[in-house]
């Protein structure tokens, strides 16, 4: 009966989102400002990024859609390049039939944005599935083919055999070289420590 009650109090505050998302949407075409999305699988650090990208204070918490409603932050890159980022509701597989609908609906977001930023947990175990779920459900969407930035996040939290932590600029060559993607297109940062943000940025601001 907890569940029950508790799935039906998200679709009713994801139907409330929807509508909220639009008008906010229509108010960001008139700026003319692009808009750049974050995606990722629940609890990949989506939120500490657009802390630290931004600057701003966003909740951060380690729980199934503690980002509901999608956040917008306007972030600076550069002297003379603003983004607006959203923040949406992390990607989880096995999503409840009641949830799928109202889930999707928050996605809408998606849509409006010249670029995705897919995070990813590097130092979770299950790192790859749950980056092909991400892929899967923008695909499901029609976005397999917006311009995207794969960001390999925590990679502070990466360890050798010995349990010791490994040197991050090594580890993000290495990483980067067996990606399997365009160098272009992919960067390793640690959002909560803010390295490899400079570098992000960067690589922002020339793909818009």
């Amino acid at each position: 009966r907890l569940v029950r009650r508790r799935i039906t109090k998200l679709t009713n505050d994801l139907k409330t989102v929807r509508k909220q998302r639009s008008l906010y949407r229509r108010r960001r075409r008139r700026s003319g400002i692009p808009t750049v999305a974050l995606v990722g699988y629940t609890n990949a650090g989506k939120s500490t990024l657009m802390r630290a990208l931004s600057g701003t204070k966003t909740y951060v918490g380690d729980k199934l859609f503690a980002t509901l409603d999608p956040l917008t932050r306007r972030v600076h890159l550069t002297k003379d390049r603003t983004i607006l980022l959203n923040d949406t509701v992390g990607f989880i597989q096995k999503l409840p039939t009641q949830l799928v609908v109202s889930f999707r609906a928050t996605l809408e977001e998606l849509e409006e944005a010249s670029l995705l930023i897919h995070v990813v947990d590097i130092s979770h175990p299950q790192a790859s599935t749950q980056a092909e779920i991400v892929d899967d459900t923008l695909k499901d969407l029609g976005l397999e083919e917006r311009p995207r930035i794969t960001v390999l996040n925590k990679i502070d939290l990466l360890t050798d055999s010995n349990g010791e932590v490994i040197n991050s600029e090594d580890l993000a060559q290495e990483l980067l070289s067996y990606a399997g993607q365009p160098p272009a297109s992919i960067c390793a940062i640690s959002a909560e420590t803010g390295w490899g943000l400079e570098k992000l940025r960067s690589k922002l601001a020339s793909c818009l």
